[in-house]
C-alpha cells in the first residue's frame, strides 16, 4: 500500500493514540481528530523537523492502515 503524505493541515485538537519508537529519526503516529483517523510522520534531521500527514479515514480503516504501516505493508 502506497500512502500519500502531504503537508499537515491545522484542525481541531488532535489526539495521538499510538506511536512508533522515538529512538529513530522518523516517528509515526496514529492520530484522531474530528471523528477521523490519520497518520502523522515526523522526520528529524540535523536538528530540523519535517512533518507530513496522510488523508483522513474512518477510525476503523485508520487502525487498519496503521497496522499495515507497522507490518511493512504500507509506506
Amino acid at each position: 500500500m502506497k500512502l500519500v503524505w502531504r503537508a499537515p493541515c491545522p484542525v481541531e485538537p488532535v489526539r495521538v493514540i499510538e506511536w512508533s519508537c522515538e529512538c529513530r529519526s522518523t516517528v509515526y503516529e496514529l492520530c484522531l481528530a474530528g471523528g477521523q483517523a490519520f497518520l502523522r510522520r515526523t522526520h528529524h534531521f540535523n536538528g530540523a523537523r519535517q512533518v507530513h500527514e496522510t488523508y483522513r479515514w474512518p477510525i476503523r480503516e485508520g487502525y487498519g492502515v496503521w497496522r499495515a504501516l507497522l507490518c511493512g505493508q504500507a509506506r
